[in-house]
């Protein structure tokens, strides 16, 4: 038996816990790991599961439950029951599945072999935290706390039924929902009351500060910003890239084609592209031509699915000198010294640049070069007059948060220069590289900027689950309104990004 605790207590032993220094690296840990929370921000597709996984899935849950219950874990001094371990294991396996899925370009379901995958990893990072499968539960009820209280802060109230019905902001695991209510209401984070309309429940100042610190937890431990670049992947997964790309940025090719002519490519080099994605730059630009007949071409490309894409597109088309490793820039899998000349277009942006600028140079040869394009940080697409009237609630909902309107638009003058001196590089050459952007197809030109490029998902992930899916619903429509109200040139406006290329030293 457990002792009847006072929610004073309660709170300040839970308190304790969401304080521990280690709180942030943990949560960091689980996700670069593998153990996420995928699909329920992103509201696009759902796999189905098989109902072999299915039964697998309730199988291991049971079976962690079991160990966890075994050692008498609890969250905190709060008896966690078989039952709630079960459906939080399962829910968090689960997740792990759909995304071993949604990382594939073509798997449509979760089979048992993903499950089986999912189970692995998750033992793996268990088997390595001093705190075992408790570091398993500690880290998502950091997660599930924040998107339960922030749905309070976010609507002010809701009624008893339907936050458990997580309808509004938790619908994967809302199983979970009513033990996690009883804990909130046992520490005083929310408060219940009888309305006209029936049993309210609203965040407490003791919530609100709890939810503070949670929300700090995930913007320092970057699982905030983990949730951004997985939506932007799963958009990319399941649309037409290459189209909706070409469509919203018409003369990128044109543009990538003059930086590539600059260049000292020559016949026989061995060239790298970093964050080849589908292969516009190596491929459709003709990268891979311009250094036949000896010459290689390696594409680097973190995504799986492009990497994929990208793979596919080079066997389709031929191409005899071109090959495809799937990797980080900031980690590449090379060798030191190997290029001739290594190149980034538009990505670094995405990436720790100082890392990856200085793996960029470790793989180029004495007195090769290293040469990248981004855009520019203060690149407002509200600049395109119809897209500022457009995307007005996007924008008013980053002021109330206090956040910048886009996010990873590009770089602020200056770091990327910054970033190839303190790589040692030398004759280092910066230039304006000028771009058009359009939402003269509005459709593409919101699936690019608004649901796929993670420009705003910093704002949207702050959002409880039912008024992100509204959002972005409004948007389009709004979008479709007013775009036929709006003449062609005032939906486009060109921008001025950085080139910049430098030499690694000869000795």
């Amino acid at each position: 038996m457990y002792p009847r605790m006072m929610a004073g207590s309660l709170y300040s032993i839970g308190w304790q816990i969401i304080t521990d220094p280690d709180l942030v690296s943990l949560v960091r840990r689980a996700y670069t790991q593998g153990v996420v929370m995928d699909t329920w921000m992103h509201g696009e597709w759902q796999a189905e599961i098989t109902p072999g996984a299915q039964s697998q899935l309730r199988e291991r849950a049971r079976g962690l439950a079991s160990q966890v219950s075994a050692h008498q874990i609890t969250w905190p001094v709060y008896p966690l029951t078989s039952r709630y371990l079960s459906h939080l294991f399962q829910a968090v396996l689960t997740s792990m599945a759909l995304f071993t899925v949604h990382t594939q370009s073509h798997a449509k379901q979760v089979a048992e072999g993903d499950v089986e995958h999912a189970f692995a990893t998750l033992r793996q990072f268990a088997d390595q935290e001093p705190w075992g499968l408790s570091a398993v539960v500690r880290t998502f009820h950091v997660i599930w706390s924040f998107e339960d209280l922030n749905a309070l802060r976010y609507f002010g109230r809701l009624s008893r039924n339907e936050f458990l019905s997580g309808v509004s902001h938790r619908p994967w695991v809302m199983e979970l929902l009513a033990d996690q209510l009883s804990l909130y209401m046992r520490m005083g984070l929310v408060k219940e009351s009888l309305t006209g309309k029936g049993e309210m429940l609203r965040l407490m100042p003791r919530g609100r500060h709890v939810l503070e610190e949670l929300e700090k937890i995930l913007e320092e431990s970057g699982e905030l910003a983990w949730r951004a670049n997985q939506q932007r992947w799963d958009i990319f997964r399941t649309m037409d890239y290459d189209t909706v790309f070409h469509t919203v940025i018409p003369d990128s090719d044109e543009a990538t084609r003059d930086f590539l002519d600059l260049l000292p490519l020559k016949p026989g080099m061995q060239v790298l592209e970093v964050g080849a994605g589908t292969g516009r730059v190596c491929v459709d630009t003709g990268l891979w031509e311009r250094v036949l007949p000896e010459g290689q071409v390696i594409a680097v490309e973190p995504s799986t699915t492009m990497a994929t894409n990208l793979q596919e597109k080079s066997h389709r088309l031929h191409i005899p000198n071109l090959q495809v490793v799937q990797a980080r820039a900031e980690d590449l899998p090379l060798n030191d010294s190997q290029f001739d000349l290594t190149l980034a277009v538009a990505v670094l942006h995405f990436t720790d640049v100082e890392e990856a600028v200085r793996e960029m140079a470790r793989v180029t040869k004495p007195g090769g070069w290293v040469a990248a394009v981004v855009p520019p940080s203060n690149m407002d697409i509200r600049e395109i007059p119809m897209v500022a009237l457009w995307l007005r609630p996007l924008s008013e909902l980053a002021d109330e948060f206090g956040l910048p309107f886009g996010d990873r638009n590009g770089l602020p003058p200056g770091q990327l220069e910054e970033a190839f001196h303190k790589a040692l590089l030398q004759d280092v050459r910066v230039w304006p590289a000028p771009g058009t952007v359009t939402a003269e197809d509005h459709r593409a030109f919101f699936t690019f900027f608004v649901r796929g490029a993670a420009f705003f998902q910093h704002t949207l992930a702050r959002l409880p689950y039912r008024e992100r899916v509204h959002l972005l619903q409004h948007l389009e429509k709004r979008g479709e309104q007013i775009a036929d109200q709006t003449q062609s040139g005032e939906k486009r406006h060109i921008f001025y990004g950085e080139a910049i290329w430098g030499r690694v030293p000869l000795t």
